[in-house]
């Protein structure tokens, strides 16, 4: 029984690591004008993230805290795929529009 009772903890434990190390953002698309900013909220996962864009040529996007700050460039689609400083990663979708 006391194997049993260990082995569940020891489950349950692996699920809650999973949870916590899940990156999620408060947006899952972002649309912006030309020369136009938003911001993305980044939880879970262990800080420093960074953030890389798919098409730099439509959209920036620069880390600031848990934050990602995205500015449109071009018109055009892109996304933006955001890591933790232990390799998880995430990725959000960006509209740029006129």
């Amino acid at each position: 029984m006391l194997t049993l009772l260990s082995v569940s903890a020891l489950f349950i434990a692996c699920d809650n690591d999973e949870a916590e190390t899940k990156l999620t953002f408060d947006k899952n698309t972002v649309t912006v004008g030309v020369n136009d900013t938003d911001t993305v909220k980044v939880t879970g996962g262990a800080t420093p993230y960074s953030a890389l864009e798919t098409d730099a040529t439509v959209v920036d996007a620069t880390v600031n805290s848990a934050k990602i700050v995205v500015k449109g460039l071009k018109v055009g689609n892109t996304t933006v795929k955001v890591t933790d400083k232990n390799g998880v990663n995430a990725t959000f979708a960006v509209k740029v529009q006129q």
